[in-house]
């Protein structure tokens, strides 16, 4: 067996993110930005500079507490002014399980995924409960086909028997005494496992 067959599959960032990304302007409204979360159905899109880099992430959490809790009309205010940033990012073909420290970490329910030095997605914390339980699965179906190293595991008690003093890692008991099997054979008092 190769130590590769003992090591589990390993998802990356690429095969679960979301796409195509949402994005808007820094000018453009709350307003805006919420009609197009609910269009798509989602809970943030990412804000593109003047030359399309991408400068800020608003999510459904910044309008929340930036716009609602203000009592802020969405109409009147701009991108600009309710987004988080810097936008913490991650590389597509970093394993899911760094994304999600990252994401702990930093305190975030959202990553931008790079690729080639673009952004090629989003990865939200939606997208890894979506996949953690294949992932379980997965690793549970490995364990249950012998893929990864059974634990040894001891026939009986190990010590001295009780008849021939002799060390034994096997001893079975029998009426309160400690029997090697050689011993416990010979007195025809050998326990069937």
């Amino acid at each position: 067996m190769s130590v590769h067959e003992t090591e589990p599959e390993v998802v990356v960032v690429r095969d679960i993110m979301s796409r195509p990304v949402v994005s808007v302007k820094e000018s453009d409204t709350v307003a805006d930005v919420a009609k197009l979360m609910a269009k798509h159905d989602i809970g943030c899109v990412l804000v593109a500079g003047k030359k399309g880099e991408t400068v800020g992430i608003v999510t459904e959490r910044d309008i929340v507490q930036r716009i609602a809790a203000k009592n802020l009309m969405p109409s009147k205010v701009t991108v600009a002014d309710s987004m988080s940033k810097p936008v913490i990012t991650v590389q597509s073909k970093a394993s899911v399980t760094d994304a999600a420290k990252l994401m702990n970490q930093r305190k975030v329910r959202r990553l931008a995924v790079i690729e080639n030095g673009k952004l090629a997605g989003v990865l939200t914390m939606k997208d890894i409960l979506e996949v953690t339980p294949a992932i379980i699965d997965l690793a549970s179906e490995k364990t249950r086909v012998g893929i990864e190293r059974p634990r040894p595991t001891r026939a009986g008690l190990s010590g001295y028997c009780d008849e021939c003093e002799m060390w034994s890692d096997a001893l079975a008991q029998k009426d309160g005494i400690f029997l090697c099997q050689d011993c416990a054979k010979d007195l025809g008092t050998e326990e069937e496992n």
